[in-house]
């Protein structure tokens, strides 16, 4: 009662704000600092002790420097002054370089004499420095930086940073410890109920302390200073007395979450990493018992090539077990747009680099706190990598449902388990009634939070919170450290102490994983579902690449087994790492700004050429091996054998083409080139064909106009075009049925207001369908193309400043119905989908994800069916009755949404927020409606693949070689898929990674094109597990529903 009406609280808080400058208790100012600003971050800053700095501009104090997103250099110096000599005390800078108001900016790396120290940025302004600086020497300093974003909320323009007095000073020790004990004692104080008696004794303390502190002005003189001691003395014996902690224990793990590139680029996040790292080292050295958490093999890649001295020292604290190496892969990906391979690949640059610089020390933990949600197969690959735990938060951050547990067994798609836990450390947001954060300061109010987030306390008492600024990096702070080591044993709150990922989660895994609760299903993020389909055009080149370095990687190992050639292993290496780096979760989501684009753009132009270089050197090598007389190689890169149809770029150069059963070819001259049908074609193998007549295909397709409609048939579909471009009709020969729904017309542009409540790139809210409209203004109609092989109607269409040309085709003896587009894309705010309602019912659709396949409502019964409005799939999305269904395919996009009936695929989002030109200009796609009898497991699964990797054919001049055909691998089961095959990583033999795509399980035969000596179960990393029987035939497998089984081939 006494402190309520005494305002105890509020004056304690406010003594604490008058006393904290106080544990400076000398300075001495910095001469100014001389500025350059710097072309990029990329520049070599200008650190040494030659450089001519006399005409930069001098920034004296308390005056305005630099704007925003400006790279820089400082340099100036300071001297420890001779009359401090008999003061043992710390001595510190502290740079007060300005406040940028966003994340850690600006921020800086300051090289003292030459070297690289420490970081200087907005919650790390004071750099203790060494006893051996105290020498009365003036010793130099540069600031290497980058002044940041300017806030949150755009400055008014020409605002700049404002620089404060920077200065040598000396640290009071006693002052320090005694506005750190306040703090955290007026933090926990404020987070008890006026019921647990801990609250008052704590209030007792705090004012008996200040009572005894001298804070009559002059403050800041001797009697203060001479008052702390026994200030802090009050302090820590009413601490003594004001009762036990509160029985739960939280280990703090010091993090520094380090986005790529996000509303930086990436060669600032090079510099980010150097200072977020340097920072680390320099508060280990302060502090005896901080430990350090930190994931991304690309950033300890980048601190290796760019800061070797950092480097050196990170590599010794991760021997001391100080600094935990963790995380599993190369980057934290993003887990939705991702490829199948791709995700493996992750996971064997990031272990495989760990292990090269740090030995087997890594902790075995998937470590991915911001992903916007996460592949049903990950807990395999997770285990497949040698790893066993999962750490996130960000399912807590759901729109709509929370999820019922945060430790829990995490069921994967094949059935493996991992343990997983969500941080539940809290953050407040106001469109998000669940939010926790990655970011946390351990303040009194997130401590608390962190055990009342918890949904299982019966369970257990021990928690973990990964503290220190982060997105941006930065890392744990002086009082955030200071705040650990109070908190651990302190009166009424949580116990707190500093600790590993690892131990904790092995913790959890000894006292508890058998009693915890399993989560079967895929973990579905419900929010940021906008990143399906953000910044179209990196999405595109993400596939592509993924495909061109499949189809490089077969080629190559296919030439090198079959023709001696050399293995391109630097070129493909190189490109997988750029691939993995560009899948980082802003980069592949199109969450970041303009200019990370162009970056990409760049790479994925470097990715085709390595990929080019790599598959034309394979062609070549395995076509000089061809009978002479070859004219054409062609290439199935698929799991899928049979009858294809594929295109030659240019002009065939010959009349016909004869295969080597001497079958003429049919053939169709269209304006890019030439489309050849090949009658068989196996798996994973290569064929020649030489010079012949052509042939007519079996059944030919046809184009013509009936009335005012156009019409594309073959021999297994009539599909009726309209004079507006929508299908009115599609008559499936074969069922005998009509595939769209009565009355209804398919591939209808439907565009929406999209006008998300908060992250603009990132959202798709639910209620984006309150303003929606169909694309009409067909300027042009017009058969292009007649057979035999692929007949083509060319629809243009005008959508207010856009335009839209679309090619519907139809390909003789094939269901699938092509839609290949061009947009020139000139909206914003407007999201863009094509819809298809069908005549077929199912409460449920089968969606093609990463490694299988996973089933989802068409309904909105609960809310965690209406939560998912909008979902992730890869190459096709399926609604089927028991014995008939239409798939819906693609070759680069992601979002889809099935509701009832309606099958519909997001093409364009058009966001303006972080980059206000995110999806202007051309893109290009295809799409595809594919009606099969049965569900989804007869056609779709091989008509997407063709779709995504059709065979390849290229012109080649045959040698006389013996290579009539090849074919590498292939499976007797057509449930499994052959999705990978490569060289091993040590050049032992052949990897295959392979998987069961139907739910089924038995026995199968990989078969080979050549003699295997020896054959083996091997993990992500290629160690080998088990070996496998071989026979004359190949490899016999045993496999389960959706198991993932990577296999070592050593040839004889």
């Amino acid at each position: 009662m006494s402190h309520k009406v005494r305002w105890t609280p509020q004056k304690i808080a406010q003594r604490i704000q008058l006393i904290a400058p106080l544990a400076y208790a000398r300075r001495e100012p910095l001469p100014p600092f001389r500025f350059a600003p710097l072309s990029g971050p990329d520049v070599a800053p200008p650190i040494g002790p030659d450089v001519d700095d006399s005409t930069w501009e001098t920034i004296a104090p308390n005056t305005y420097w630099a704007g925003w997103r400006v790279d820089f250099i400082l340099r100036g110096s300071f001297r420890v002054p001779a009359e401090w000599a008999g003061d043992a005390r710390p001595i510190a800078l502290h740079l007060p370089l300005g406040e940028a108001g966003d994340f850690s900016h600006p921020e800086a790396l300051t090289y003292v004499d030459g070297a690289p120290y420490a970081a200087a940025d907005r919650h790390h302004q004071e750099i203790r420095l060494r006893d051996g600086w105290r020498d009365g020497a003036v010793h130099t300093l540069a600031l290497h930086g980058w002044t940041g974003l300017g806030g949150w909320i755009p400055q008014p323009e020409g605002s700049k940073l404002l620089m404060r007095t920077c200065q040598v000073v000396m640290i009071d020790p006693p002052t320090r410890d005694l506005v750190a004990t306040a703090r955290v004692a007026h933090e926990v104080a404020g987070q008890l109920s006026d019921e647990d008696p801990v609250k008052g004794r704590l209030y007792n303390a705090l004012d008996d302390a200040f009572r005894v502190l001298d804070t009559r002005d002059p403050i800041g003189g001797d009697a203060f200073y001479a008052s702390v001691p026994a200030a802090l003395d009050a302090l820590k014996s009413g601490l003594a007395t004001a009762g036990a902690p509160l029985d739960v224990d939280i280990v703090a793990a010091g993090h520094a979450h380090i986005d790529v590139a996000w509303l930086w680029t990436l060669d600032q996040t090079v510099r980010k990493s150097g200072r977020t790292f340097s920072t680390v080292l320099r508060l280990m050295e302060e502090f005896p018992t901080y430990t350090f958490s930190q994931s991304q093999a690309q950033l300890y890649s980048y601190t290796e090539k760019h800061y070797p001295e950092l480097f050196a020292q990170i590599t010794e604290r991760v021997a001391e077990g100080r600094w935990e190496v963790m995380g599993g892969t190369w980057v934290e990906p993003d887990c939705n747009c991702i490829g199948a391979e791709s995700l493996a690949r992750q996971f064997l640059l990031g272990r495989s680099y760990f292990r090269k610089h740090f030995g087997d020390v890594d902790t075995p933990v998937l470590w991915l706190p911001d992903t916007f949600g996460y592949s049903w197969a990950l807990p395999q690959l997770i285990k497949l990598a040698g790893m066993k735990y999962f750490i996130t938060h960000k399912m807590s951050w759901n729109q709509y449902n929370a999820m019922p547990h945060q430790i829990l067994w995490w069921q994967g798609l094949d059935g493996t388990r991992i343990l997983t836990h969500f941080l539940t450390t809290p953050a407040g947001d106001e469109y998000l009634p669940h939010a926790t954060t990655y970011n946390a300061v351990v303040s009194g109010s997130e401590v608390f939070g962190t055990w009342r987030n918890f949904h299982q306390k019966e369970t257990y008492n021990e928690l973990l919170t990964a503290y220190g600024y982060g997105d941006g990096g930065g890392g744990p702070t002086r009082e955030m450290i200071q705040n650990v080591e109070r908190l651990n044993a302190f009166p009424g709150a949580p116990r707190v102490r500093s600790g590993s990922v690892r131990a904790y989660m092995d913790r959890i895994e000894t006292e508890i994983s058998a009693r915890l609760p399993v989560w079967n299903g895929e973990f579905y993020f419900e929010y940021h579902r906008g990143t399906y389909t953000s910044q179209a055009r990196n999405k595109r080149n993400n596939r592509k690449s993924e495909f061109l370095l499949h189809d490089a990687e077969f080629l190559a190992a296919l030439a090198t087994q079959q023709t001696g050639a050399a293995y391109p292993t630097e070129v493909l290496a190189e490109a997988w790492e750029l691939t993995c780096l560009n899948q980082f979760h802003d980069i592949l989501p199109g969450s970041s700004i303009g200019p990370v684009y162009v970056d990409s753009d760049r790479d994925y132009a470097h990715i085709r050429k390595l990929g080019d270089k790599a598959l034309d050197g394979a062609v070549a090598a395995l076509g000089a091996a061809l009978p002479a007389g070859s004219r054409v190689l062609a290439a199935n890169p698929t799991s899928f054998g049979g009858r294809r149809i594929g295109h030659l770029a240019g002009d065939l150069g010959v009349e016909g083409l004869t295969d080597a059963a001497g079958r003429s070819l049919a053939t169709q001259h269209v304006v890019d080139g030439t489309l050849v049908e090949v009658p068989d074609l196996a798996p994973y193998s290569v064929v020649g064909f030489s010079a012949g007549k052509p042939a007519a295909p079996a059944a030919p397709v046809s184009a013509r106009h009936i009335g005012a409609a156009i019409v594309l048939e073959n021999d297994l579909l009539r599909v009726d075009i309209g004079p507006n471009g929508d299908l009115l009709r599609v008559l499936d020969k074969r069922a005998g049925r009509d595939v769209l729904a009565r009355g209804a017309v398919g591939n209808a542009l439907l565009a929406f207001e999209d006008r998300p409540m908060n992250f603009d790139a990132w959202d798709i809210d639910i209620y984006y369908e309150d303003r929606s409209e169909k694309v009409e203004g067909v300027a042009a109609i017009a058969i292009t193309e007649t057979g035999p092989l692929r007949a083509t109607v060319t629809v243009e269409r005008v959508y207010r400043s856009s335009r839209i040309i679309q090619k519907i085709q139809l390909c003789a003896g094939s269901a699938r119905i092509d839609f290949d587009t061009w947009i020139d894309w000139h909206e914003q705010h407007t999201l863009l989908k094509t819809a298809f309602p069908v005549d077929v019912m199912s409460p449920t659709a089968t969606f093609d994800v990463q490694w299988g396949n996973v089933q989802r409502p068409t309904h909105r019964n609960t809310s965690w069916d209406w939560a998912r409005f909008e979902t992730c799939a890869h190459k096709w999305a399926d609604l089927s009755e028991g014995n008939y269904g239409v798939a819906l395919l693609n070759d680069c996009k992601y979002g889809y949404d099935i509701h009832d009936n309606v099958l519909r695929l997001t093409l364009l989002k058009s966001a303006t927020n972080p980059d206000p030109h995110a999806d202007q200009g051309q893109h290009r796609m295809t799409y595809s409606l594919l009606p099969h009898a049965g569900d989804w497991r007869a056609d779709v699964p091989a008509a997407a693949y063709d779709l995504n990797d059709p065979i390849i054919l290229r012109r080649v001049e045959g040698a006389a070689g013996g290579l009539k055909s090849a074919a590498l691998v292939a499976l007797d089961a057509p449930w499994a898929v052959i999705e990978s095959v490569k060289r091993a990583e040590d050049g032992r033999g052949l990897i295959v990674r392979l998987f069961e795509n139907q739910r089924n399980r038995g026995k199968l035969t990989l078969r080979t094109g050549f003699a295997v000596a020896e054959a083996s179960i091997c993990n992500l990393l290629e160690e080998d597990q088990s070996s496998l029987s071989v026979t004359r035939h190949g490899v016999e497998i045993d496999l389960t529903p959706y198991q993932i089984l990577s296999v070592r081939l050593i040839p004889a």
